[in-house]
């Protein structure tokens, strides 16, 4: 594979999300299967994209590599390839090889459909958390960087092309907070099938549920409308949009850390829309 290559397929695993380690031959004494700089890809079911020569040491990168993801940390190992010794790999090369194990966490990504009140807010939180904020609405007044400055990324578009205007993994919580329902209901059935980590919708309760039941005439999978958060955020009797964005915030949060026993109350967003 030309270097070229593997840069472009290390691009497509960062923008898709998908976690994996960047191993990198850094120093090699005597003998080895390959030499410095030879790269290798390990994912995270411990599959590889090149390699760095094979047999024992490969299989043990391969391992290490898997430790790493796990950690989120970064490392570089010493190799040593012969019989015996204290990091031995029982091969007959002779040599030693040190490793640099480059781990590549996506990144949290927060992104809002509804560039309103709600939605500048949110932007806002977001980026305080440390999550990837991109902001998507129709209307081109209103995704400027004048009204959103701490967003990374601007889309004007319409909510109904969500899904193909922006890239969404497995590390994307999507919040829909637009201007009307029928743009939630467009944004929704765009990213529903989508592998959100999550997706959250602001309203009415009697909003979600006629939302809900048009989704649901329209052949969508009630698994699939069972997941979504709506309405989204934790009852702290929030009213103001900084409010809003602090009980949807601690929403998403508690839920990607497992520590949510149940949807946010109706009333955490009663009568409030993204405007």
């Amino acid at each position: 594979m030309r270097p070229a290559e593997l840069h472009a397929r290390i691009a497509e695993l960062t923008l898709q999300g998908v976690p994996f380690v960047l191993a990198t031959i850094t120093e090699v004494t005597g003998s080895s299967p390959r030499g410095v700089g030879a790269k290798m890809l390990v994912l995270a079911d411990g599959s590889i994209v090149e390699t760095i020569g094979g047999g024992a040491l490969e299989r043990q990168v391969i391992a290490d590599a898997l430790s790493c993801i796990a950690t989120r940390e970064s490392r570089s190992e010493r190799y040593e390839l012969r019989e015996k010794g204290d990091r031995a790999l029982g091969t007959l090369c002779g040599g030693e090889a040190t490793v640099f194990l480059d781990v590549h966490s996506p990144s949290r990504v927060l992104l809002v459909v509804g560039a309103g009140h709600v939605g500048q807010k949110l932007a806002t939180t977001g980026k305080l958390l440390d999550y990837h904020v991109i902001v998507l609405d129709p209307r081109r007044d209103m995704v400027t960087e004048d009204r959103f400055p701490d967003a990374d990324q601007l889309v004007c578009g319409n909510p109904a092309n969500t899904s193909e205007l922006v890239p969404i993994s497995a590390t994307t919580h999507v919040v829909i907070v637009t201007h009307g329902h029928l743009h939630d209901t467009d944004a929704l059935r765009s990213v529903i099938e989508s592998p959100a980590a999550s997706i959250g919708m602001i309203g009415s309760a009697r909003k979600v549920q006629t939302i809900r039941a048009q989704l649901l005439a329209e052949g969508v999978p009630i698994e699939q409308l069972d997941a979504v958060h709506a309405p989204i955020g934790l009852d702290i009797g929030a009213e103001t949009p900084a409010e809003l964005a602090l009980c949807i915030m601690a929403e998403i949060v508690a839920d990607a850390c497992g520590k949510l026993s149940g949807r946010g109350a109706l009333s955490a967003s009663r009568a409030h829309e993204g405007q």
